[in-house]
């Protein structure tokens, strides 16, 4: 990977601000390790030698437009993958500044599997930092979208704060074209008692989507994901959340679509780092065409976590004889009093759903798509905030 190494991270490169020292490190870390092959596991069915095959500029020639919302929400729009933040008009309780040096501090990465977190810390361009205080009367929407034109590779650094007993829906939607890259980090903390509903909306086209986010729940705080994921050239999403401390409690609820020519990764994991802590997750893919999808959920109850439970599922579609679909579930238990499970099924459109629906008058182009969306539209149906689940659900409706 030498060749990627020197395309996307050439030394001569590296900015010089206050932050060059953790730049320096994370520059020789990635030179040291270099970047995933098929023979890293975590990455072995992630084809980036794509990206060897692409020039990338410096930045992008032409603006960006956020489609519309059919519900009221704030907008943050990340142009090309760059914030503007002298155009953003937050509301009440919401704070937007600059990252600092604190903020990375206590920040690991790994080795070869950790490579595009550490191209992230040497090449990102302004880190900002988000604080959330109370209840959120709206969405707070982080559109990131891409020209036609898009042909650079854009490393957005976040950081995001519910403060103790916040409330709030936040909203990451991705969107655009291109042939360029966007590899973001983000970590998220939510404090004590507080609740996140984070909502992911991601399409992409020819555009590379790598997205990499850390969050740690707290005492009595709650962290909601729903996902919904209609396919890019490559994507790949890693989510890692960690509960921290008793009464913490994970859930997360996606939907990926692919079709030709499409590869999407998600891989989760969910760390119960202490007892008395619960997670549920459900994942349903859908591929059709010759879309390729992944999906690796891992459930790590630690030592000293009794009275943690946990549910782990997930279930895909084939839609197409060339269609393919890598399912993982993974339970790695420390302690004994514990409640864990997990589940993964792969299949097609059941033959008797769909004579059941062609016997009652309905063509077959109409059958199938009414048992794809029932399918796909499951884990959605969860999201409390009513306009938002009505807007994912037209969309998903869309696609299919």
């Amino acid at each position: 990977m030498s060749e990627l190494a020197e395309k996307l991270a050439p030394e001569s490169a590296l900015a010089a601000d206050d932050f060059s020292d953790l730049r320096e490190a994370a520059q020789r870390a990635l030179m040291q390790y270099g970047f995933p092959d098929l023979k890293t596991e975590a990455w072995k069915y992630t084809p980036i030698k794509l990206l060897e095959k692409r020039e990338f500029r410096s930045e992008a020639a032409t603006s960006s437009t956020v489609p519309e919302l059919p519900f009221e929400a704030c907008l943050l729009h990340f142009d090309n993958g760059i914030l503007d933040a002298e155009t953003a008009e937050l509301p009440a309780g919401v704070k937007l500044e600059p990252a600092t040096r604190e903020d990375f501090e206590g920040i690991e990465y790994g080795g070869r599997e950790d490579a595009f977190a550490w191209l992230n810390l040497a090449r990102f361009g302004q880190a900002w930092k988000i604080r959330i205080e109370g209840e959120l009367a709206e969405p707070l929407v982080l559109g990131t979208t891409t020209a036609d034109d898009f042909a650079a590779a854009v490393h957005p650094r976040l950081f995001i704060e519910l403060a103790d007993n916040a409330r709030a829906t936040l909203i990451e939607w991705h969107a655009g074209g291109g042939e360029g890259m966007v590899n973001c980090v983000s970590n998220v903390r939510v404090g004590q008692g507080a609740s996140l509903n984070h909502v992911t909306r991601r399409s992409g086209g020819d555009t590379v989507r790598v997205s990499r986010t850390r969050v740690d729940v707290v005492r009595d705080a709650e962290y909601r994901s729903f996902v919904l994921d209609t396919g890019a050239r490559l994507g790949r999403q890693d989510l890692n959340v960690f509960l921290n401390e008793a009464g913490a409690l994970c859930e997360i609820d996606g939907t990926v679509v692919l079709d030709s020519k499409q590869h999407v990764d998600y891989h989760t994991s969910i760390d119960h780092c202490t007892g008395h802590t619960n997670s549920r997750e459900a994942f349903r893919l859908l591929a059709d065409g010759t879309g390729v999808g992944v999906f690796n959920g891992r459930i790590h109850i630690h030592e000293d976590s009794d009275e943690s439970h946990s549910d782990l599922n997930t279930a895909s579609l084939l839609l197409g004889e060339r269609a393919r679909i890598n399912a993982k579930p993974e339970l790695e238990i420390y302690s004994e009093d514990v409640t864990a499970s997990h589940g993964a099924t792969i299949g097609q459109l059941d033959d008797d759903a769909l004579f059941y629906l062609r016997s009652r008058g309905l063509p077959t182009e109409q059958a199938n798509a009414l048992l794809k969306y029932g399918f796909a539209a499951a884990p959605l149906e969860g999201q409390a905030d009513e306009d938002v689940r009505d807007w994912l659900l037209d969309q998903l409706q869309a696609v299919l």
